[in-house]
């Protein structure tokens, strides 16, 4: 549980900034020129729902396996 935990919250702060960054971007083309980038709200919340997606994945894949290893013999080796 701790694992997800962790894997949710560092996927989400990440999609979090980098969606902060890609809305940044038009935001700022549309302050200084005079063109006009669309901002779709749905291409950001796939976009967030995609990072939090693929982080609770690779986060939570390493941790199962390495919680079904023994734990003697892995360090055995270290």
């Amino acid at each position: 549980m701790q694992f997800l935990t962790e894997a949710v919250f560092l996927s989400l702060s990440g999609g979090l900034i980098g969606t902060l960054v890609g809305l940044a971007l038009p935001l700022s083309v549309r302050l200084f020129t005079d063109f006009q980038v669309p901002i779709d709200l749905w291409s950001a919340v796939i976009a967030l729902s995609t990072s939090v997606i693929v982080g609770v994945i690779f986060g939570t894949l390493p941790a199962n396996r390495a919680a079904k290893l023994d734990p003697v013999s892995t360090l055995k080796y270290e």
